[in-house]
Parts: C-alpha cells; structure tokens; sequence
C-alpha cells in the first residue's frame, strides 16, 4: 500500500527505535545515500517513495471494515510491529518531521509492506540476505541514460557488432573488441576539448569512474560528444593504442631524468601528439571523409608520437628544475598541474 510519510515518520523516534522495531541495524549516519536521501525528501517529497519499499513484520494487522470508512482511506491497525526493510528511511523521515514539520511530510508518500505469519520469516530471511541477491550499480551502468551514448548503441557496427557501454565494442568484420576503458580513453585523447583534463582523469581505474560518474557535465560532453559515429570510435581507439605503442618503442636511454615523463605520463604525450596530426573536428565523419584516417594512424601518428615525446621531455625538463622538487618524477609527472605547465 502507500501511506503518508506523516504516518510513518514517529516510528523511529527515539533513542531506543533500533531495539523497539528490532532493526537490522541502526541508523548509519551521514552516508552518501543518507544524504542524498534526505536531500530528496526536503527538496523533491513527492518523488521520495518512488524507489523501494518499507518492509514491516507483525504480530497482527486488524482490516476495518471497508464498508463503513464511509469513502475515507481507512486506518490499519498494526500490533507487533517490526522493520524489517527500511530502518533508515524511517529515521529519515523521523528527523524530518522534527526539521520540516507535518506540512512538508504530507507532500510524501511511501510503499509500504507489511508481512505476518510465515511470510514474515520468509521476508526477513530474503532482506537479511538482500545484498547477496543484488546487483551492486556503478557508474558505468549509468551511461546507457546517456543520449550520445544510446545513439551509438544504434549506429551500424557491422556483422553483428554491437556497442554496449558495459560489455565494451565489439565491430567490423573481424569482432574486434575494444573495453568500455579503451573507448573511454580513446575518446578523451581525441576530444575536441581545450585541455588534457578528462584524459588525465581517465588514465585511473578511479578516474575513469568519476568521468562515467559526471553524465552531462562539460568534461564528460568533451568526450562523449553529439553524434558520435562507430567509425569515429574506432579510429579514437586505433589512434590511442598507435601512441601508446611508439612510445613503448622508443629506446631506454631516452627514458632517463626527464625522459621519465614517457613511462609516468605517456597520455599527455599522447593527447599533445594526436592533436599535432589529426583533424580531431572530423572523427566521426564517415562517408566522404576528406582524410586518409588509416594511413595517418598507421603510417605517420609513431613517427609525431617520437617527436612530440622529445619536445615535452625537454620542457618538462625545464619545469621540474624549476620546480625543485629533487630527484623524483613519478609523482609530480602524474599531477595534472605538472601536465598543464609542460604544454605551457
């Protein structure tokens, strides 16, 4: 059934609720889904039982009888009452009565279940074990809501390819896959922003989380852009891995003291020499293309990547003696501040 929160809001009142109702567990605090559960509650009531439910056991529950309540919503009675789902919902709404106020709880509404007998058991079983039958969400699941991302999920990926944000990119004639990370990166190396920022973030598992994370902000929209082609992801892919590659060959020796900055940063290297070479407006151009994407990729884009390594490793020179931070490169030549100053 759904009832007003009102209703509900005094039932976790108090110092002892957690032993009254018999809780899973208490109240967690300022948790990140707390949080954003209250937030919901102040600024949106009317959406804040939109999403699960409150899970109630008890002893009886006493129906009047329909006939008589006259066309009023008749009032349950309920003895024994137990929280088997939904604790922290419930002191949510306990300390927003004591924020808020009866007016502004009236405006929410919640699912509300309540389980007696053997369904009672059954119940608490199945929400005592409720994390194990649930699949954990991450942002990268949040990037089929994503327009730009839908519209290559529909684009042609031929013989059965497919783009799926979560299995990855599987195209052309001979299935070659590609992880969401690669395209992810490849993307971001390839943007059209001004900045190498959301290639930087990208070049960690936690990073790349936190871009998937930000759908619609600027730094995302650099990457996953308008209308984006599966032609235009694969050459971002190919280009990517081409730079990679040129700088894994280039010889030891040019990989000390400074040169570090080719093993601790290489996607700066890569970002600086992609932009050198490619037309990075037409990406995603297909039919037409006025460039021979293949043979920059292939041909050319190795022998930029070497030399673009060599210009950033003397300026990067130049910023860590001004610096004077020692001997030590891998940390600072990770710092995005250090990557902004190199390309000056």
């Amino acid at each position: 059934m759904s009832v007003s929160a009102v209703e509900l809001a005094s039932l976790a009142a108090g110092p002892d609720a957690v032993r009254r109702l018999g809780a899973r567990r208490g109240f967690l605090g300022e948790t990140p889904a707390n949080r954003e559960l209250a937030r919901i509650l102040r600024d949106r009531p009317e959406t804040f039982g939109s999403v699960h439910s409150l899970v109630l056991g008890a002893d009886e529950v006493h129906v009047p009888d329909l006939a008589a309540s006259r066309g009023f919503a008749p009032s349950l009675q309920v003895f024994g009452l137990e929280c088997i789902d939904g604790f922290q919902r419930l002191r949510i709404l306990s300390d927003a009565l004591a924020g808020l106020g009866a007016e502004h709880l009236e405006k929410a509404t919640v699912r509300l279940e309540i389980h007696c007998g053997r369904y009672r058991d059954v119940a608490r079983s199945l929400h005592d074990a409720g994390h194990r039958l649930v699949n954990a969400t991450t942002a990268q699941d949040g990037l089929i809501r994503c327009p730009n991302v839908r519209w290559l999920m529909a684009g042609d990926w031929e013989k059965e390819g497919f783009f799926d944000p979560r299995r990855g990119v599987s195209a052309g004639p001979h299935r070659r896959c590609f992880s969401m990370p690669e395209v992810t990166r490849g993307l971001a190396c390839l943007s059209l922003a001004p900045g190498p920022e959301a290639l930087h973030l990208a070049t960690t598992d936690e990073g790349i989380e936190r871009l998937w994370g930000a759908v619609g902000s600027e730094l995302y929209l650099g990457v996953f852009r308008d209308r984006m082609s599966p032609l235009g992801v694969v050459r971002a892919v190919e280009a990517y891995d081409s730079a990679r590659a040129a700088l894994r060959n280039l010889p030891g020796r040019l990989k000390k003291g400074a040169g570090h900055l080719i093993d601790y940063a290489p996607d700066l290297i890569c970002w600086k020499a992609c932009r050198r070479l490619l037309p990075l407006e037409d990406l995603h151009v297909e039919a037409g293309s006025r460039h021979d994407w293949g043979g920059m990729i292939e041909d050319q884009l190795p022998a930029v990547t070497a030399r673009t390594a060599e210009d950033l490793v003397r300026r990067y020179e130049a910023v860590h003696r001004a610096r004077g931070d020692g001997p030590h490169y891998k940390g600072e030549a990770e710092l995005l501040d250090v990557w902004r100053e190199v390309l000056g």
